[in-house]
């Protein structure tokens, strides 16, 4: 079963899955707007390029997100960001970038939705994204 944030990494330039990508997701603060600085959770993407479930950080509180026992148990509305850290990944395939990490916020708003899929396509030096499904 998904969690219901997942995403995806294509490689542009290679026109294949970017595997073994670290991915972090962190949380906004509704009271001071800014952005937790620890990810509460986070997974490398697999041979296809894909993260579908996720390693939560025990120290972390999850009142915030709906994580209960190292499960997902509903998805809270706000603001997450997602991290890619993305320049391991060229280094390791002979090459350079221009983007060390990419960073997307998006927000989960009530009644919108059960599963937030966030695809990132990715070159050395661009990158777009959007809200799939």
């Amino acid at each position: 079963m998904k969690d219901p944030i997942t995403c995806h990494i294509l490689d542009t330039h290679r026109g294949k899955p970017a595997a073994s990508v670290l991915v972090q997701l962190f949380t906004i603060s509704s009271i001071t707007n800014d952005f937790n600085k620890i990810p509460f959770a986070q997974a490398k993407t697999d041979a296809d390029g894909r993260v579908t479930s996720w390693t939560f950080d025990p120290d972390v509180n999850y009142n915030a997100t709906g994580v209960l026992n190292g499960r997902w148990e509903k998805l809270v509305p706000g603001q997450y960001k997602m991290k890619f850290l993305t320049s391991k990944y060229f280094k390791e395939q002979g090459g350079e970038t221009f983007f060390p990490y990419v960073e997307i916020t998006f927000e989960v708003g009530e009644g919108k939705g059960d599963h937030y899929h966030i695809p990132l396509l990715l070159s050395n030096y661009s990158y777009t994204t959007y809200r799939g499904s």
